[in-house]
């Protein structure tokens, strides 16, 4: 799931501008700078520093490189989304009002995945709207696993761009240069699973 660069007035929302905030305040607190921190993440210090002012949504798996660059848990930089007690097993309504929804800017993602004891996976189900561009290349360690249930969505990938329709699905190394985009008309609907718990909190703040 990569970035998608937004106008402020359809980016600036309040999650957009608490994690640039938050991105900001690590970074400044390394003694690092806009550059050294592109260098070290992937993506270009024109986009974080648009995405610092809450300008540039960020897409979650785009945070693990920040988080990584910045020696952090990705959590960190969402705040207090998502803290959720740790249990051997959980079950998801879908009608749960206590469900982690995090919107970012075209795409909205609920949590399905509870917080477990040595998890290794986050699965959300994520909404992609349409967008006129493309959201711009990203990379970064790990596996990704998208399956669409309704609409299409296109992979930008470094030989082909990969069409998904309903019922299509695509897993891939997250260190393959991708970006996605939603070129129709309609909302695109999509599970999507990560290797990694991006929502865990360390054992002593979860309740």
């Amino acid at each position: 799931m990569a970035d998608s660069a937004q106008p402020a007035e359809e980016a600036g929302d309040g999650p957009t501008r608490l994690v640039g905030a938050a991105i900001k305040r690590l970074r400044t607190e390394r003694g690092m700078t806009l550059r050294d921190l592109a260098e070290r993440c992937g993506l270009s210090p024109g986009f974080l520093s648009l995405a610092e002012r809450g300008l540039n949504a960020i897409s979650l798996t785009s945070l693990f490189a920040l988080a990584s660059a910045l020696d952090v848990d990705a959590a960190e930089l969402l705040g207090a989304a998502g803290r959720r007690g740790r249990h051997a097993y959980a079950v998801a309504r879908r009608d749960d009002p206590r469900a982690t929804r995090v919107v970012m800017g075209e795409r909205e993602h609920r949590v399905l995945t509870a917080d477990l004891p040595d998890q290794r996976i986050e699965t959300l189900a994520t909404t992609v709207r349409p967008t006129p561009e493309p959201s711009p290349v990203t990379r970064h360690d790990g596996e990704e696993f998208c399956y669409v249930l309704r609409g299409e969505l296109t992979f930008l990938l470094p030989d082909e761009a990969v069409v998904l329709a309903a019922g299509d699905s695509i897993h891939f190394k997250s260190r393959t240069p991708h970006a996605i985009h939603n070129h129709g008309t309609d909302i695109a609907e999509v599970l999507w699973t990560v290797d990694r718990p991006l929502l865990r909190r360390p054992d002593e703040t979860a309740h």
